[in-house]
């Protein structure tokens, strides 16, 4: 993992991105502070997983929608 200043990057930022797309992370510093990452994007198969778990951790509370949608029906009609 490379660390370098917010100005190298500026300066070498084709080289930086190049070392990403290689599969390699660059932290990106501004006085010695981290403010940046840059990372190879996921591969298909992370993402899928990613958003497998992201769909399993919502917890759906109430009625569903259709339930609502036929309950305000039957209501109009009364």
């Amino acid at each position: 993992m490379l660390r370098i200043s917010v100005e190298e990057a500026a300066m070498n930022l084709k080289s930086l991105l190049e070392l990403v797309a290689r599969g390699e992370e660059v932290i990106l510093l501004d006085q010695d502070k981290v403010v940046a990452r840059l990372v190879p994007p996921l591969q298909k198969e992370q993402r899928l997983v990613t958003m497998k778990k992201f769909r399993e951790s919502l917890a759906i509370k109430g009625e569903s929608l259709s339930a609502t949608v036929i309950n305000a029906r039957i209501e109009e009609r009364r």
